[in-house]
């Protein structure tokens, strides 16, 4: 593998410019193609980099056969991801995918399939995985601080107008926020569910304006899920107009281990006045039976956000400088770099997701399969 890597983007929206900003500031790679449905957004994120000989292209799969690009970053809709996942793996190139992994369970089931008989570095974009504080917790699990994990319990709240549409796509929290939350729940823990029940409600006024006569896309979700030796999760997430919130809970056998976010009000993308609210993850707060007061972890220097830097932004350039090492170094295990979530990663999700629509629409626990090995 050269040096020097060259990256093409299929997907210039907000996921698409936040990894095109991390990949390049890395010394060696370059974003050298670009692809949108909308060639405009493409356009305009192509000026901002101001990459010598970037181009915009207008098919995805010419971009991927003639730009010469030695990794493809999917970011677009879940409904477009398996096909240009595969064309690319099919060239031989190194693929990053965002997440939820695909639109359906078979999808993801196929793209899984894919990425294990490539010869290529494959992985998910669960990039959450990589705040300051999501790393301080994982690091306190295995150091052992609060004892045997017995309990997690996750709230998302984020802060948009009643009617707003945050994403664009066809998605809900579920998807879009449940995938990262329940990712992270097996990644520091490395719980595997056997059962859950979820919960999906959508608050008036949210109608799916891009599919008419469609349901809404659902504002509220709460999942409360187990572990065969009686480990439980418990997850809301919720869409609202008021005081948005993003905390983790952790209990042990021996105390809790809290992470907790601060927010900022930022512009929601560069084509409208809209804001959203987001989170910096930066605080790990320990409160053990034999301590009276509770105790600030401090993070590791090297996972130390800028202060400049956002955390969404932050652990997309953590997650994309462990990306492009496992390119460099070929390794497809990501033996080296333990917080990449793999394409696998992207499919257990997957199946959590779907089992938590069969739950809310039969009303019912859902028994989970045990994992493949």
């Amino acid at each position: 593998m050269a040096n020097s890597l060259r990256v093409g983007i299929i997907g210039t929206g907000r996921a698409g410019r936040c990894q095109a900003r991390a990949f390049a500031r890395l010394p060696g790679v370059s974003v050298t193609a670009l692809w949108n449905r909308t060639r405009a957004k493409a356009e305009r994120l192509a000026a901002d980099l101001k990459t010598p000989g970037l181009e915009v292209f207008d098919d995805w799969r010419r971009m991927i056969d003639r730009s010469r690009v030695d990794i493809v970053s999917i970011a677009t809709d879940p409904v477009l991801r398996l096909e240009p996942f595969a064309y690319a793996l099919a060239k031989g190139r190194h693929v990053l995918v965002e997440k939820p992994l695909a639109w359906d369970v078979p999808e993801a089931e196929a793209m899984a399939r894919a990425a294990d008989q490539t010869e290529t570095v494959t992985a998910i974009s669960f990039n959450w995985r990589y705040s300051p504080a999501c790393l301080t917790l994982w690091r306190a699990l295995r150091e052992g601080q609060i004892g045997e994990p017995l309990d997690i319990q996750t709230e998302w709240r984020l802060c948009f107008n009643p009617g707003s549409d945050p994403w664009r796509a066809n998605s809900g929290v579920l998807r879009e926020m449940g995938s990262h939350e329940l990712d992270r729940a097996r990644h520091l823990t490395g719980w595997q569910f056997l059962r859950l029940a979820c919960s999906l409600r959508s608050a008036p006024g949210s109608q799916d304006r891009t599919r008419p006569g469609r349901k809404s896309r659902e504002t509220f979700a709460s999942v409360l899920a187990e572990t065969a030796d009686g480990a439980v999760g418990n997850f809301r997430l919720l869409i609202n107009p008021g005081q948005p919130e993003r905390r983790i809970v952790l209990g042990g056998a021996e105390g809790t281990l809290t992470l907790s976010s601060q927010w900022l009000s930022v512009p929601q993308d560069q084509d409208s006045q809209r804001r959203m609210t987001l989170c910096n993850e930066l605080q790990v707060i320990r409160q053990r039976s034999r301590e009276e007061d509770p105790f600030v972890l401090e993070a590791a220097d090297a996972d130390c956000q800028p202060g400049e830097v956002l955390s969404g932004q932050h652990t997309w350039n953590r997650l994309i400088a462990d990306f492009v090492s496992a390119v460099r170094n070929n390794d497809r295990g990501h033996c080296g770099v333990p917080h990449l979530p793999h394409i696998s990663d992207g499919l257990a999700a997957q199946r959590l997701i779907q089992a938590c629509e069969l739950s809310n629409s039969e009303g019912r626990w859902i028994d989970l399969s045990p994992p493949e090995h």
